[in-house]
């Protein structure tokens, strides 16, 4: 399954929270979900796991991502 991977400075933690409401609300409509959480240095990093039927979906939601296949 590919992965999607984004990452967040630590001083932007209100936009990894409202990345993670992200992932719920596309939970309603595709079965992602949430790979791993972990830091990378000074960044969170966040992995959510995107049936491949998805990817375009998800992707509009996550621009930012970058997408692993």
């Amino acid at each position: 399954m590919p992965l999607l991977i984004a990452w967040f400075e630590l001083s932007q933690l209100k936009a990894f929270r409202q990345a993670l409401e992200k992932v719920e609300e596309l939970r309603l409509a595709v079965p992602v979900e949430v790979a791993n959480i972990e830091m990378e240095g000074e960044k969170v990093k966040l992995v959510v796991r995107v049936p491949a039927d998805s990817l375009k979906l998800v992707r509009s939601a996550f621009p930012e991502g970058v997408l692993v296949a």
